[in-house]
């Protein structure tokens, strides 16, 4: 499949600057890497008269609690900025929309690609990986072999996995 036939983000090199207009900033890191990327954003935010709210987070549970906090505070001029691997990024963009943001307000940069989390199609179960994007994992849910698809899913913030040979019959124990 090609790029121009994806839904994987194109991540940019540069963290994205802060827009015209932003009233309050939520900024995120999710990693030591992300650290500098967060501070430059605060000092952006601060130069601009904005409202700053920051967190470090340590744990995903941390973040995405932090998250639905500052969403449900979130007025008109609000933004979250997320920083750190891909897999947090999605997850925290992901939980915003949820809560209502808009995709304009959601702003992130993503620092590295150490894992990914697989959404799988058979049992729902959300598998974490190193495997590449065409390559294949194994469902911790159904444990079926999972080809990691060239789709991300913004609801779930997860890549779809499916099983790899889905044609043949199914593996012992598991359902078709």
């Amino acid at each position: 499949m090609g790029i121009e036939h994806t839904s994987v983000p194109r991540w940019g090199a540069a963290p994205p600057p802060l827009p015209q207009g932003v009233r309050s900033a939520a900024l995120l890191g999710l990693d030591e890497a992300a650290d500098p990327v967060v501070s430059a954003w605060a000092a952006e935010a601060a130069r601009a008269g904005a409202a700053v709210s920051v967190l470090r987070a340590r744990t995903t549970a941390e973040a995405l609690a932090w998250v639905d906090a500052r969403a449900s505070e979130a007025l008109v001029g609000w933004r979250l900025f997320v920083a750190g691997p891909e897999d947090g990024v999605l997850r925290a963009r992901a939980r915003a929309l949820r809560l209502g943001a808009v995709p304009a307000e959601v702003l992130t940069h993503v620092t590295g690609v150490p894992t990914r989390r697989v959404h799988c199609a058979h049992c729902a179960h959300e598998t974490e990986t190193s495997a590449a994007i065409g390559a294949t994992c194994t469902c911790r849910g159904c444990g079926r072999t999972l080809h990691v698809y060239h789709h991300v899913s913004r609801r779930l913030g997860a890549y779809l996995g499916f099983m790899v040979d889905a044609e043949d019959a199914a593996p012992t124990g598991v359902p078709a």
